[in-house]
C-alpha cells in the first residue's frame, strides 16, 4: 500500500464521480462502483485508510491535521451509497401517506427554499 495521501480536491471529485454522473445506465449500485475510475478509487480508498491503520498518519494529531482530507474522501467514497439509498438529495422529508419519496423531498425543498426566500435563478 502506498504511503502517499491523495488529496481530495473538486477536480479529483469529478473525476472520481463522472462516469457515474455521466450515465443515467448507472442506476444499480453495482453498475455504479464498476464504472468509476478504479486507480482512483484504489487510491482514495488508501488514502482513507491510512488515517486508521498502521501509519504515520493513525494518530489523533494527523486526522486533526488533515482534518479536510479525511473528511472530504470520506464523503467521495460514501456519495455512491448514499445517492444510491437516497437520490440526489441528502436530507430527509417527512412523508404523507399519499407520497412518494421523491415528491416529499420536492415538496420539503420548496419549503426550504421559500423559508430562505430563494428565488428561482438565484446564486
Amino acid at each position: 500500500m502506498s504511503s502517499q495521501i491523495l488529496e481530495p480536491t473538486p477536480e479529483l471529485s469529478r473525476k472520481l464521480h463522472e462516469k457515474v454522473v455521466d450515465s443515467q445506465a448507472a442506476s444499480s449500485l453495482v453498475n455504479r462502483l464498476a464504472s468509476k475510475n478504479k486507480d482512483l478509487q484504489t487510491q482514495s480508498v488508501s488514502t482513507y485508510q491510512q488515517f486508521w491503520k498502521d501509519s504515520e498518519n493513525n494518530n489523533e494529531q494527523s486526522r486533526t491535521t488533515m482534518y479536510k482530507t479525511l473528511t472530504n474522501t470520506y464523503y467521495n467514497l460514501a456519495t455512491d451509497f448514499y445517492e444510491y439509498g437516497w437520490g440526489e438529495s441528502f436530507h430527509f422529508a417527512r412523508k404523507s401517506i399519499s407520497e412518494s419519496l421523491r415528491e416529499s423531498i420536492k415538496r420539503h425543498e420548496h419549503l426550504l427554499f421559500d423559508r430562505a426566500r430563494i428565488q428561482p435563478n438565484m446564486k
